[in-house]
């Protein structure tokens, strides 16, 4: 394993596995502070803003015979998308029922007057703290404090308090909600949940308590809103609402004039050109073109698993978490070994290069923490869409994304450095 000095790791749920710096100048101090300033200039200009006039992303029905190509024509076509959302399946959500935890605040390694001093700088008022810490379910010991915060307490956080506060606990260990929040990119969440003037009691109580996380709207006191429910039928409800995600749904429009020779040139990899070419010759003499779905261009493994939750894991299957996913998107069958961490840093050494921006399809993306830890991974596809897969649990589904929702997703107190790589092989 590396040692303590590394600087660059990948990690799932709170275990991170970092590279060892001899011998892999790819992973220099370097070069990610050169990467970060790609991904801010990213931010701004390779990744469009959404017209205001329209949802981010083209419509995937506005295609007609009677639209005209685009002036400039990108190597991977004419991309056609349209925002969607996607919730957990209700046999699953039925599992959260079960889960009966009280909110808790956890202050790993600190006394009481440290966390009150923590409570203070997050902005809290001192009668809010002195009330967070005198409550008789505080308990505080060697190993932690911990606060278990009533409504009180929850209401009186201001948005800015509430952010500062969990962006601190979301980096101590035992605060899971405040590290994997409820994420909700942009205007998400109002045009999930509406404005305000139709709320039941449990949405209003989630509006009080959404914090910002960047351009994103977050919440991660999840239980304390599961107690404010009336039934199991009302919980339900509730967490199929919050467990909705921005996906991408994408297709690509063919004309009698489209290039086939150079869209395969660039969607050939992981796939059988031959099997595809059929399909996209007989698309083009359409008249006027017609849209296809971008599945018939993904490999077997993305092609298969797309917009679908994994089944709940059984004892001995292989963690399937973003990592073992974006080092198998062009593997068939998959590679359990991706489990293994260092096994995946390995591959990543020998195999990878590093690139400035992500745009070409296949390039493996790493989200990196303040710490330099790589705490998720996806794969480029196209434009500003990415190949993802949010945790290692079935409740998560792969899914297409927006590469700055993604980054919104994993933004804690500033925009996360990210870095490209390249295969080699491929």
């Amino acid at each position: 394993m590396a040692n303590k000095n590394s600087k660059s790791s990948l990690a799932e749920s709170g275990g991170f596995i970092q590279f060892k710096p001899a011998g892999l100048a790819l992973f220099s101090v370097v070069l990610i502070v050169v990467t970060g300033l790609f991904t801010a200039v990213l931010l701004r200009n390779f990744v469009p803003a959404p017209s205001p006039s329209q949802p981010s992303g083209t419509n995937a029905n506005t295609a007609s015979p009677d639209t005209k190509p685009p002036a400039e024509i990108q190597a991977w076509g004419e991309l056609l998308t349209h925002d969607i959302d996607l919730e957990q399946p209700e046999e699953y959500v039925a599992f959260e029922l079960t889960k009966k935890a009280a909110p808790a605040w956890v202050f790993t390694g600190m006394n009481r007057d440290q966390t009150r001093a923590q409570l203070l700088t997050a902005g809290l008022s001192a009668e809010l703290a002195d009330h967070a810490l005198s409550d008789p379910t505080t308990t505080s010991t060697s190993e932690a404090t911990v606060i278990r915060p009533d409504e009180s307490l929850l209401f009186g956080l201001t948005p800015a308090a509430h952010a500062k506060l969990y962006s601190f606990l979301a980096k101590v260990p035992g605060n899971h909600y405040m590290e994997y929040p409820f994420c909700y990119p942009q205007k998400t969440f109002a045009q999930w949940f509406g404005n305000g003037t139709k709320d039941d009691h449990l949405t209003a109580i989630v509006r009080k308590l959404l914090y910002p996380r960047g351009d994103a709207l977050c919440f991660s006191d999840y239980e304390f809103v599961m107690q404010q429910a009336k039934d199991d039928t009302e919980r339900l409800q509730m967490v199929k609402a919050l467990s909705r995600q921005s996906a991408v749904l994408a297709r690509l429009h063919i004309r009698p004039e489209t290039d086939i020779d150079k869209l395969l040139g660039y969607w050939g990899r992981g796939i059988q050109v031959k099997d595809v070419r059929p399909l996209l010759e007989s698309t083009s003499r359409i008249q006027g073109g017609a849209n296809i779905s971008l599945l018939y261009l993904l490999p077997k493994f993305a092609r298969e698993r797309l917009y679908t939750f994994p089944m709940p894991a059984k004892p001995g299957d292989p963690a399937m978490d973003c990592h073992w996913s974006t080092m198998n998107f062009f593997n068939d069958p998959p590679d359990d070994r991706f489990t293994n961490t260092a096994y995946t840093v390995n591959y990543i050494q020998s195999n990878l290069y590093q690139v400035a921006l992500p745009n070409l399809y296949g390039d493996v993306i790493l989200i990196l923490n303040d710490k330099g830890n790589a705490i998720h991974s996806a794969v480029y596809i196209a434009d500003d869409i990415v190949f993802t897969k949010n945790g290692n649990n079935f409740t998560q589904p792969w899914m297409l994304m927006r590469l700055k929702d993604l980054l919104a997703r994993y933004t804690v107190d500033a925009p996360p450095q990210m870095l490209v790589y390249r295969n080699r092989n491929l």
